[in-house]
């Protein structure tokens, strides 16, 4: 298994949580991280249906760069 990247207390795998999990010392898991923003909202449009559809989910799907996305994930 081999790391992603790390910081402090924070380790990031990149893998098949199935087989990474095989892997990790029992009760050594505070949290998993599942389910990030994934920062595709560019406040365009789309065409879905024939019309014309916003691609924003929400602020909260606005990415700043990848170091600032990054480190709101880390810190909130």
């Amino acid at each position: 298994m081999k790391k992603y990247f790390s910081r402090d207390k924070f380790t990031l795998y990149n893998g098949d949580c199935i087989e990474i999990l095989k892997e990790i010392a029992e009760n050594s898991v505070d949290m998993i991280f599942a389910d990030p923003p994934y920062f595709l909202s560019k406040g365009t449009f789309t065409c879905h249906s024939g019309k014309r559809a916003s691609v924003k989910k929400g602020d909260w799907d606005l990415g700043n760069g990848t170091a600032k996305n990054l480190d709101s994930m880390l810190n909130g």
